[in-house]
């Protein structure tokens, strides 16, 4: 037989054997590196949401919308981006909040708002801005340990916090309360 044919032949047994051996798999068990990574991604992930919760008589209690949201596994919470809040009583009063950012607490029942926070009551137009407020459902109320700023028309209240009743439409002021008041002509 010629050299090159011998060449050839010999060339394409190699490559035969070496497909027939060699099964390239990744590893059973991932590195710790890449199980960090792994937990750190999200379950599942949405873009624009809208969520109706209803009490047990089948009134509308709660609505929570968001532009995107992801699910963790560890945890069992959700982060979302640009969530707004709207809390509904049998009166007909209402609440809605909105954030920068927010995290859902599933098991809590507990909303969790940040940055560029603002709180208002609708009926009144008053308005509670802050950095930091967290909404308990099963409580139905709102807390924020920082700063926050309410207004309602050319009046404003500066506190280092509050607590605000969303059923009985009441804000408890923590210490630091400054105050401006501006008379109606």
């Amino acid at each position: 037989m010629p050299r090159p044919a011998l060449q050839i032949l010999l060339a394409l047994a190699v490559l035969l054997a070496a497909s027939y051996y060699w099964k390239p798999q990744t590893a059973a068990t991932p590195d710790l590196a890449t199980s960090e990574r792994h937990e750190a991604l999200p379950l599942t992930y949405i873009q624009t949401v809208r969520t109706w919760a209803f009490d047990e008589q089948g009134v509308l209690s709660d609505i929570l919308e968001a532009e995107r949201v992801d699910r963790f596994r560890e945890g069992d919470y959700s982060m979302m981006m640009e969530p707004r809040f709207y809390s509904h009583s049998d009166e007909g009063k209402t609440w809605s909040a909105k954030a920068t950012r927010g995290r859902w607490e599933h098991n809590r029942e507990r909303l969790l708002l940040r940055k560029n926070v603002v709180l208002s009551h609708d009926q009144t137009g008053t308005n509670m801005a802050t950095h930091v407020l967290d909404i308990y459902l099963d409580k139905r109320t709102a807390e924020s340990n920082r700063q926050v700023t309410i207004t309602q028309g050319k009046n404003q209240t500066v506190a280092d916090g509050m607590i605000a009743n969303l059923v009985t439409e009441t804000i408890s002021l923590k210490p630091n309360v400054e105050s401006i008041y501006v008379q109606s002509p």
